[in-house]
């Protein structure tokens, strides 16, 4: 809704001596919709803040019948109507109409609907809700084209009593006061026109009730209308709240027999800053009804959505609505920023969807220079909670690729605005795209990355992934405080595309190796990990120097080779730093493989080019020893790697339990649901966590265990740390052990394994 803070009394947060006089408003509240109270539009308490309202806002284009529309779309409803098999979106007024509607097959797509015989009084024929006044008001904003004020529609097709109608609630300004009731409108078809407007009812409160929802409850059938109550000036207790209500005629609705109203939250968050609105409801998987709302001004970079778990939908005198977090969950997005005017709705199949509007990043948030624009995200169910995109996954299965390496090139760091529009962090449950379209081919299946993650606000994992729905898998680990990095190769979307789904706010930084392409021949051969060099055997690289390591004639690798599969681990750092690898070529890029800190081991993988010699440089921004193990290598044959969305294969925290100091688990990669039967390699993500003393983890085909003391690792570990390392391991194809990669730890751990391709 279009809500201006008052300026009559001074806004300040909710604390304990101003509790009995919320309680007395609230007893106004329930007593007036108990009672069926209708505030005459006359009468109603203090003045708010003169709005100056413009109804199509200067600078707002016009919404032309017809035609595809992109621009001003504030207080965004949108509904799926299974008769058309089209999505229906309302908004706030604009562009020349008190409530324009435009449909959709896509949800990104948008076409406002085609002119209908009733004309609004602004000459428009193709306005949802020609006439919003019903008979008997009175007030009148003195525009002759506009002397209705109309917030925030939404619409919902209900049946009842051998009927049914799309009703369509809007908020109305009944005075000069500034109060608003609750209409509604009703019609045969989702896009209107609406008419025989009704005044549904009205707070005791001075300023009324806006943003008004319909919620048809799955699990019980119920349908009930979710509003805001603003409150009074100068006080900053906006309300939310919800009542059943019933279809009693075609043109006609009322309260539902013997229902009350339920008490869903107030503003009492920092960021909603006195401010709580556009509520709607889903349950979601768990069976419980999830509260969405806005908060914060709207007309500043803060207004966000907020998210609420409630309890049973039934009358309280305190709110059944508890905050998940702070409760606020998106508030920017790439090129987006004040996201909110919340809408959450059910689409085809069932899926979630939320609607919102938000401001264009980096104009201020406000008319004619800017524009609320509609976005719509579909809302994924993961582990670590809802994650919100809409960004399509990848179509039809991957073609097997060859290998070609890449730079490293930095294409993201959003701690300087790199790659991106901001110096802003990921937000807790964001999904962050990246676009790679113009630095891989049309025949690009899936790309290999660095990723790290610095300065995260709290613990958690992040997700690498083609876009689309989340997989249940895990990129990196992290905790606050720590530079985290591993390697990963993930699937890229039909626009060439990757997405990374957080748990935890955090800075993300992506360096690009290199690219798997079905048109490029050479390709891939994994070995049995060997390593060729360790400095602990003679002196460490000294701070700002790099050592030169012989890869080609080494661990199996031929002279023909072009890149290395290699795992960098850095050990007996006296202070952080990271190490660097590459083609030996001149200076380091300005990329790191391996972060690492004080008095501990760490590491990572990495695919690097190699120099005409054979070798491979790796720098040290700290006096640190280096250890390189060989993995595979990259040559004008090989193996082709068939890319998939990453898969949970092994979980020992759900299966075996913890992995006992020096135990061998076997872990099967192919069959069913994983790498095809007969694959030679995977790509794998090895995950401990929860370990119990320092140590290493060595991953190795099960046909050629290494030998009691003389493992390589894929994971050093200190007590209590969750670390992830992603490696090429060779599979055997026949015997016993067809088709299984094993596990080794030094010391007790739990481990996971994310299955990301095949090769053959």
């Amino acid at each position: 809704m279009t809500a201006f803070l008052p300026t009559s009394g001074l806004c300040v947060p909710l604390s304990r001596h101003r509790l009995a006089v919320r309680v007395a408003g609230l007893v106004v509240v329930l007593a007036a919709l108990l009672s069926g109270v209708v505030a005459s539009p006359g009468t109603a308490g203090a003045a708010s803040e003169d709005t100056h309202y413009q109804p199509s806002f200067v600078g707002a284009p016009y919404f032309a019948p017809g035609a595809v529309y992109t621009q001003n779309f504030p207080d965004p409803d949108v509904v799926w109507d299974a008769g058309t098999q089209r999505y229906y979106a309302f908004s706030t007024t604009t562009g020349g109409v008190y409530v324009p509607v435009m449909w959709s097959t896509d949800l990104v797509t948008w076409t406002a609907r085609t002119n209908h015989a009733i004309p609004n009084p602004n000459g428009q024929f193709h306005d949802a809700l020609p006439d919003p006044s019903p008979a008997g008001s009175t007030w009148t904003s003195g525009d002759p084209n506009f002397p209705d004020e109309v917030w925030a529609p939404t619409a919902a097709k209900l049946s009842g009593n051998g009927t049914s109608a799309w009703v369509m609630f809007y908020a109305l300004r009944v005075n000069a006061s500034g109060t608003h009731c609750i209409d509604f409108a009703t019609s045969q078809t989702p896009d209107g026109p609406y008419t025989s407007p009704q005044q549904f009812f009205c707070s005791a409160t001075p300023l009324g009730v806006i943003d008004p929802y319909v919620f048809t409850d799955s699990a019980t059938g119920k349908t009930w209308l979710m509003w805001q109550d603003q409150g009074e000036a100068g006080k900053d207790w906006s309300s939310l709240w919800m009542r059943e209500i019933s279809l009693t005629s075609a043109q006609s609705v009322g309260w539902a027999a013997g229902s009350a109203p339920v008490y869903l939250m107030d503003a009492g968050a920092d960021w909603e800053r006195g401010v709580a609105e556009n509520p709607s409801m889903v349950r979601t998987s768990d069976g419980v009804p999830t509260l969405f709302y806005s908060g914060g001004l709207w007309n500043s970079v803060g207004y966000s959505m907020g998210m609420a778990k409630c309890g049973p939908l039934q009358f309280s005198w305190t709110p059944i609505c508890t905050r998940v977090g702070s409760g606020q969950v998106m508030n920017s997005r790439v090129g987006m920023t004040g996201i909110g005017g919340s809408s959450v709705f059910r689409g085809v199949g069932g899926a979630a969807y939320v609607a919102n509007h938000y401001w264009s990043e980096g104009l201020a948030p406000s008319y004619p220079g800017n524009q609320r624009r509609l976005v719509v995200d579909r809302v994924y169910e993961t582990p670590g909670g809802l994650a919100f995109s809409h960004e399509g996954g990848p179509v039809g299965v991957a073609s097997s690729s060859g290998y070609a390496p890449m730079g490293p090139t930095r294409v993201l760091d959003t701690r300087y605005a790199t790659g991106t529009t901001s110096t802003r962090a990921l937000e807790s449950g964001e999904v962050f795209v990246v676009d790679l379209a113009s630095r891989i081919t049309a025949t690009t299946t899936s790309v290999t990355m660095n990723v790290t993650v610095d300065g995260a606000a709290a613990p958690g994992y992040l997700t690498a992934y083609a876009c689309g729905e989340p997989p249940v898998a895990s990129t990196l680990n992290y905790t606050s405080g720590v530079v985290s990095t591993n390697l990963v190769t993930v699937r890229v979307n039909a626009t060439r595309k990757v997405c990374f789904s957080t748990q935890a706010s955090t800075h993300l930084i992506v360096d690009l190796q290199g690219r798997y392409d079905s048109a490029v021949s050479t390709a891939v051969t994994p070995v049995t990990p060997v390593r060729v060099f360790d400095s602990r055997q003679s002196v460490p690289v000294q701070a700002g120097n790099w050592v030169q390591v012989q890869i080609a004639g080494q661990a199996g690798v031929p002279v023909s080779a072009t890149a290395a599969l290699v795992s960098l681990t850095a050990d007996g750092a006296s202070i952080s730093g990271y190490l660097t690898a590459w083609q030996c070529n001149g200076s380091p890029p300005v990329v790191s493989n391996v972060n690492y800190g004080p008095n501990w081991p760490a590491g990572n993988g990495a695919i690097v080019p190699l120099s005409q010699d054979g070798a491979i440089c790796v720098f040290s921004q700290s006096r640190a020893n280096v250890i390189v193990d060989v993995f595979g290598y990259v040559g004008p044959s090989g193996q082709r790697l068939n890319i998939s969305a990453p898969t949970r294969v092994f979980d020992s925290r759900t299966s075996i339990g913890v992995v006992g100091a020096g135990q061998t688990v076997p872990v099967q990669v192919t069959g069913a649901g994983k790498a095809a039967i007969g694959s030679t390699a995977v790509e794998v993500n090895v995950t401990a966590t929860d370990a119990r003393a320092p140590g290493w983890v060595s991953v190795f085909p099960c046909s050629s265990p290494p030998a009691p003391g003389s493992e390589t690792s894929v994971l050093n570990l200190v007590t209590g740390q969750t670390k992830a390392a992603h490696v090429v391991v060779p599979v055997g194809v026949t015997g016993p052990s067809a088709g299984q990669i094993c596990l080794r730890t030094q010391n007790a751990t739990h481990l996971v394994v994310d299955l990301s391709g095949g090769y053959n």
